[in-house]
């Protein structure tokens, strides 16, 4: 015992032990191999190894740590060039390092009158975490991959915060943890001294708990719902339709009309078979403009013969024209008239496509609102606050995905779906297809990687859920730039007072907080 008791002192202040510690936890806490848990902990003893070391080296070693574990966990999830896949982590990890070295810096000059730490400084982490996160994603054209909140998928419970603050509150939540138990470890977790900042901890967890659990308990069955199908009749292979189209032109109509024949049969026989809203995956309606203009008639024909809502994706090119190829999402309605008309404005600058404006179009219809958007759009928060404000019902989101990004991409559209209280109905080619209900439960799924189906069929509330973020928007964001400003400016004042000549600082005022 005694031994073990030495080997756990030892450990204690052993800055690399907790370095390392986090660096493995920290390759399953984002990107591919995420574990719910891991983004709780990861943070917290890196925490530790930064409060134990000095605040530069400390800093330029979380720097490459995160650098590492970006470059390992996010490897083929995204669509870049190495050069431009190195460059933009190299860009990202000393930014996402930061809060590490202001806490560093601030928390130990925020002390009580007995020269204890002040469980105020456990603020600065997560707050500093959360408005890093906040400015970058809402300004990346990358949308928000990596977010924080991504990692807890399927945690219910939590991701109803969602629903208030948007995915910067359940960020802020994540990180304090990390925070206050290191507030609580620099006193060596002294109950007597530690216990009313715990507890706030504690009560505040259990807040949030009690009301997603509420939440979720209390949420009404829908009453009236409407049968939905979305389908992959002929996966789109890319790498082989693309250069078909560059060196065969022919070869490539021939190929595209065939894709479209398939859809439309497919349709036909879903509608006959009673789905009254269906939709095909990004991508589905290729070809030249004349080729798509005539697959769109046919659907409106469709559409108005069997009474459906046919919601085409579309992706034009205009061959010996300079215009660049157009990524559509069009819905004609039971009377063949086209009602939605969505052009992609997330992803254009790597996809190479026409980018839309982001204005979110909506369409009343007997089975709720409904709007439509294509695959990565559903990646921007603050533009899909629209839904919300507009009192959007269903969601109907089109996507084609890669092997390395499913399932995590789809999972990421269940947030907006808890956002604003709608249902996401996302299908997808070559990935992860899911209708999602306004509190975040999957009512279907289906997975291209693991399994022959290519058909989705759900019955989906035809109401939504009011929520709270689409009205205050992303003011949780922004109180976290204005929280950690000021509290980087109390920090500084407080910690000249306590230097000013005259001043005796205390033996704990000179260790790291």
């Amino acid at each position: 015992m005694k031994r073990i008791t030495n080997l756990l002192r030892r450990l204690n202040d052993n800055a690399w032990f907790w370095l390392l510690l986090s660096i493995i936890i920290g390759l399953f806490s984002t990107g591919r191999w995420t574990v719910a848990a891991a983004a709780w902990l990861a943070p917290l003893f890196l925490l530790r190894f930064t409060r134990l070391q000095r605040p530069l080296p400390g800093y330029l070693l979380a720097t490459v740590s995160g650098f590492l574990i970006l470059i390992t966990t996010w490897w083929g999830l995204q669509p870049l060039p190495l050069p431009v896949f190195l460059g933009m982590f190299a860009v990202t990890a000393p930014i996402g390092a930061l809060p590490y070295l202001f806490d560093r810096l601030l928390a130990s000059r925020l002390r009580t009158r007995n020269g204890q730490p002040a469980f105020v400084g456990t603020l600065i982490f997560p707050l500093a975490v959360t408005a890093i996160e906040f400015v970058s994603m809402t300004n990346s054209p990358l949308g928000s991959f990596g977010a924080t909140a991504y990692s807890q998928y399927g945690n219910l419970v939590l991701l109803q915060l969602l629903a208030i603050g948007g995915m910067w509150l359940v960020t802020f939540v994540i990180h304090w943890f990390a925070a206050v138990v290191n507030w609580a470890w620099s006193q060596r977790f002294e109950w007597p001294t530690v216990r009313r900042g715990l507890t706030l901890y504690g009560v505040t967890i259990v807040a949030v708990a009690i009301f997603g659990i509420v939440r979720l308990a209390t949420a009404p069955t829908p009453t009236t719902t409407t049968p939905i199908a979305g389908f992959t009749a002929a996966p789109l292979i890319l790498d082989e339709i693309i250069p078909l189209y560059e060196k065969d032109l022919t070869a490539f109509r021939r190929e595209t009309q065939a894709i479209h024949a398939a859809y439309l049969a497919q349709s036909e026989a879903q509608a006959r078979a009673g789905a009254r809203i269906l939709l095909w995956p990004e991508g589905a309606g290729i070809g030249v403009a004349e080729d798509v203009a005539a697959l769109v008639a046919a659907g409106q024909a469709l559409a108005q013969r069997t009474g459906v809502y046919l919601a085409m994706p579309t992706l034009t090119f205009f061959p010996g024209e300079t215009r660049v190829p157009e990524n559509r999402l069009l819905i004609a309605a039971p009377d063949g008239a086209i009602v939605l008309n969505h052009i992609k404005f997330g992803g254009n600058e790597i996809e190479g496509t026409l980018r839309g404006d982001g204005v979110l179009q909506t369409v009343t219809t007997p089975y709720g609102v409904m709007s439509g958007v294509i695959c990565w759009d559903t990646d921007f928060p603050a533009v899909m606050q629209q839904l919300g404000r507009a009192g959007v019902d269903i969601l109907l989101s089109p996507a084609h995905d890669w092997q390395e990004i499913s399932p995590l991409h789809g999972q990421m559209s269940a947030f907006r779906a808890i956002e604003n209280g709608v249902t996401v109905i996302r299908q997808a080619d070559e990935g992860w297809s899911v209708v999602t209900d306004p509190l975040g439960r999957t009512l279907a799924s289906m997975d291209h990687f693991t399994s022959e189906a290519r058909l989705l069929t759900a019955s989906v509330p035809v109401k939504g859920v009011w929520t709270l973020y689409p009205v205050i928007g992303d003011a949780f964001g922004w109180l976290a730039v204005v929280g950690f400003l000021a509290l980087t400016l109390w920090a500084v004042v407080a910690g000249r007072r306590r230097l000013q000549p005259g001043a005796t600082p205390t033996n704990q005022s000179l260790q790291p907080g």
